[in-house]
């Protein structure tokens, strides 16, 4: 019996670090100042934006999404929990409440749209509208590249 125990708890000592390093790949590891600093040099190479252009374009970007990141906080927290109650009992709640969430949810994503446009038209004063163009369509390739590859880390 106690040798049983004791091959049980070498095999647990032996097992939990790799577990523990497999559950822990992605969490906490993610830098958002390493993130952040990939995207805009994809997105300078990417949109062709001189130095010059990337110093005058990256810091109203950054404010525009700053905004943006925001309003979607808000909206994520609606969506967990729309009548911020602490009545885990959804059941109880008036139509209308969960009509003034949802009507809440769409008016902070106008805002975002109208953040957006707001920036979009300032940055194109600064640098030629294509060249936002191109960096707005590389942040999207950015992305849709970032995901391609969790998901490929992932399997």
């Amino acid at each position: 019996m106690r040798r049983s125990i004791i091959i049980i708890a070498l095999c647990l000592f032996a097992v939990l670090p790799i577990i523990a390093q497999g559950q822990n790949k992605h969490k906490g590891s993610f830098n958002y100042d390493e993130f952040r600093k990939k995207m805009e040099l994809f997105i300078t190479e990417e949109a062709g934006l001189t130095p010059e252009d990337a110093q005058k374009f990256f810091p109203i970007f950054r404010e525009m999404k700053e905004k943006q990141m925001k309003l979607g906080h808000k909206i994520k927290k609606l969506k967990k929990d729309p009548l911020d109650d602490d009545d885990d009992d959804d059941d109880d709640k008036d139509e209308d409440e969960w009509a003034e969430a949802v009507i809440e949810i769409e008016e902070i994503k106008v805002k975002q749209a109208q953040i957006g446009e707001t920036y979009i038209k300032r940055l194109c004063r600064i640098i030629s509208g294509e060249k936002v163009f191109k960096a707005l369509k590389a942040e999207d390739t950015f992305h849709r590249q970032i995901l391609k590859n969790f998901r490929k880390e992932d399997r």
